[in-house]
C-alpha cells in the first residue's frame, strides 16, 4: 500500500517544513516524497530538521509544476481546510486512509499539500479528484504543514498495518450461526448443570446474550468457551447444530 503513495509538497516557503515533512514520513513509513517548485531546496535548514530521515530527502523528485508530479497518478488527493465551489469527494483522514487502501491495490496515489500561508490555488485544486481535510478546533483550525502532513502520514500507517498483520481465521469474529450455536449451548449447559436453580433464566440468558454481543469473541476464544463449559459439566449434553 505505502509504495504506491507519494506525498507532493507545493511551492513550500519555509525549508524546515520540507524536512520536518519528510521525518513524519518515514517515521510512518513513506518514502515517495514530490517537491513541486520550492523556494529552497536542497537546503541546511531542512536536512537538519529532517533529524535522520535524509534519505527521503536525498531521493526526493523535484519538478516545476504539479501536472508533472502527480502526471501518472491515477488519484490525486488534495489536501484543504477551506470549502471550494467545485468541491471534490471530502473525506477525513481516516476515511482517506481506507480508500487509498483499496485503490492503492493497482493504482498510483497522490497527497498533495498547498502551500504553507495560501495552499493550493484554484488551478492546482483542480486537478484533484479527492479531498481530504483535518477536523480541528473551528475557533483556530490552522495547522502547520508539517503537521498535517504527520496526521495524513499517521492514518495511512494504521490503515497499512493490516497488510503486515492480517486477521488470522482464529481471529475472526464467528457468524450469526456459530454465535446462535453458542447461546443454545450455554442455555443447554447451564441448565443441565443447575445453575439456573431460583435464579430467573430468560433474565440470565439475555444479560449474558447482551454481554457477548457487547464484547463478541473471535473464533479461537468461542472454542475456548465450549471446552470450558464442556469441562466444567462433563456428563452434560451436548447441543447439536443445525
Amino acid at each position: 500500500m505505502l509504495k504506491r503513495i507519494r506525498i507532493v509538497l507545493v511551492n513550500t516557503f519555509h525549508p524546515g517544513n520540507i524536512g520536518s515533512a519528510a521525518r513524519a514520513m518515514k517515521v510512518m513509513g513513506l518514502t515517495h516524497l514530490y517537491l513541486v517548485a520550492p523556494q529552497s531546496f536542497p537546503d541546511a535548514e531542512a536536512s537538519a530538521m529532517a533529524a535522520g530521515a535524509e534519505d527521503i530527502l536525498t531521493q526526493a523528485i523535484v519538478v516545476s509544476t504539479l501536472e508533472e508530479a502527480i502526471g501518472d497518478c491515477q488519484h490525486v488527493v488534495a489536501t484543504s481546510a477551506r470549502p471550494r465551489s467545485h468541491q471534490a469527494p471530502a473525506m477525513t483522514p481516516a476515511e482517506c486512509a481506507t480508500f487509498v487502501s483499496k485503490q492503492s491495490e493497482q493504482d498510483e496515489i497522490a497527497i498533495v499539500f498547498g502551500r504553507e500561508r495560501s495552499g493550493l490555488t484554484s488551478d492546482e485544486y483542480a486537478l484533484c479528484n479527492r479531498h481530504v481535510f483535518i477536523p480541528a478546533n473551528p475557533d483556530y483550525s490552522i495547522l502547520n504543514m508539517a503537521a498535517a502532513v504527520q496526521i495524513i502520514c499517521y492514518e495511512l500507517y494504521q490503515r497499512s498495518l493490516t497488510e503486515f498483520y492480517p486477521v488470522t481465521q482464529s481471529e475472526a469474529l464467528p457468524d450469526a450461526k456459530e454465535m446462535s450455536y453458542f447461546f443454545d449451548n450455554m442455555s443447554v449447559q447451564l441448565e443441565q448443570s443447575g445453575y439456573f436453580n431460583g435464579k430467573p433464566k430468560a433474565a440470565t440468558l439475555g444479560k449474558l446474550r447482551a454481554y457477548f454481543q457487547r464484547n463478541p469473541p473471535n473464533i479461537s476464544e468461542l472454542g475456548l468457551l465450549h471446552g470450558i463449559m464442556r469441562r466444567l459439566t462433563p456428563q452434560s449434553k451436548k447441543v447439536d447444530k443445525v
